[in-house]
C-alpha cells in the first residue's frame, strides 16, 4: 500500500508541476500588466518551467543535430560521388589528349616513310622467362611474316618471329637472342647490338682504335638481312677502352622506351639475300683480253 502512495505521490507531484507551469505560461503570454498574484505565480513556476522542459528542448536540440547529421552525410555520399565521376571524366580526357598526341605523332612517323608498314597494338607479354617477347594484335592475314622488323616512331624494337592470321610474336632487341647489325652515325665505327637486360644493351665487337664516346646515336647498318639501313637503334650509355684485346665495351640504351610500348609498325619487308650458286659468271669476263 506504501508502494502505491509513493508512485501516486510522485504522479501527483508531476501534474501539479506541469499545472504550475501551465499557469504561469498563460501568465506570461498576457500583454497587461500583472497583479501581485500573477507576479508570484510566475515567479515561482518559471524555475519549475526551465526543469519540466528542459527534456523536451535538449530532445528536439538532438533530434534535429541528428536529423542534420544524417542531412550532410547524404549530401557528402552524393559530393563524394559527384568526385568520383568528375576525376573518372577528367582521367578520360587526359587520356584522349595523350593518344591523340600519340596518334598524331605516329601518323606523321608513318606518312615520312615510304616503306610500307602496318600499324599494331602490343596486347600481352611474352610469359617464358627465357624470352625478352610481346604480342601484337596483327598477324598474317595483315601480310605480316617471320623475319619483319618491328619499329616504334622512337627506335628499334624487335623482329618478328611467328605468326598466326590474328597476331605475331615479336623478339625484343632486349632479349640476348637477339643481334642487331649497328654503326655509330657519328664515326661509322660498326658493332653488333646483342640484349642483355630489360633496360639495356650490350654494344659489342666495336674496334679498339674507333672513337665511340657516351651520347652517340646508333643506328641500323642495313647490313644483316632483317633492318634497313638508318633505323634508330639507341644511344651509347657507357663505354670502356681496355688496355688490352681487339675490341671496347660499351653500353648501349635503346630508344624505344619498352616500359611504355603500346603501337608499333610492322615493315613489310622480309630481305633475304640469295645463296652464292644464284650469282651467274657464266658470261662474265673480269679481266678480258684487249682487243687486237
Amino acid at each position: 500500500m506504501s508502494d502505491l502512495l509513493r508512485r501516486l505521490s510522485y504522479l501527483l507531484t508531476y501534474f501539479s508541476l506541469v499545472s504550475l507551469c501551465v499557469v504561469g505560461m498563460l501568465t506570461h503570454q498576457e500583454t497587461t500588466e500583472l497583479g501581485l498574484a500573477r507576479r508570484f505565480v510566475l515567479i515561482i513556476t518559471l524555475p519549475l518551467q526551465r526543469v519540466v522542459t528542459f527534456p523536451v528542448r535538449e530532445t528536439a536540440k538532438l533530434w534535429n543535430e541528428y536529423m542534420g547529421l544524417i542531412h550532410v552525410r547524404r549530401e557528402n555520399e552524393q559530393l563524394r560521388r559527384q568526385l568520383t565521376d568528375l576525376e573518372l571524366e577528367n582521367l578520360q580526357y587526359r587520356e584522349a589528349i595523350v593518344s591523340s598526341e600519340r596518334f598524331q605523332r605516329l601518323a606523321g612517323f608513318r606518312a615520312k616513310r615510304e616503306i610500307p608498314m602496318v600499324p599494331a597494338n602490343v596486347v600481352a607479354e611474352d610469359l617464358s622467362p627465357w624470352f625478352q617477347a610481346v604480342i601484337i594484335d596483327q598477324g598474317s592475314s595483315a601480310g605480316i611474316g617471320p623475319g619483319m622488323p618491328v619499329i616504334t616512331d622512337s627506335g628499334v624494337v624487335g623482329v618478328v618471329t611467328g605468326t598466326t592470321p590474328g597476331a605475331s610474336k615479336v623478339l625484343l632487341i632486349l632479349d640476348p637472342q637477339s643481334r642487331v647489325d649497328v654503326y655509330v652515325q657519328r664515326t661509322r665505327a660498326r658493332g653488333s647490338v646483342h640484349g642483355r637486360s630489360e633496360q639495356d644493351c650490350e654494344l659489342a665487337y666495336l674496334r679498339r682504335e674507333e672513337d665511340v664516346r657516351v651520347g652517340d646515336l646508333v643506328l641500323t647498318s642495313g647490313l644483316a638481312a632483317v633492318y634497313p639501313k638508318g633505323l634508330v637503334v639507341g644511344h651509347v650509355s657507357q663505354v670502356e677502352r681496355l688496355p688490352y684485346g681487339l675490341f671496347q665495351d660499351a653500353v648501349l640504351r635503346p630508344a624505344a622506351d619498352f616500359r611504355k610500348l603500346e603501337e608499333v609498325f610492322v615493315i613489310l619487308e622480309r630481305r633475304e639475300l640469295p645463296e652464292d650458286g644464284d650469282f651467274s659468271t657464266d658470261s662474265e669476263e673480269l679481266w678480258p683480253e684487249p682487243a687486237k
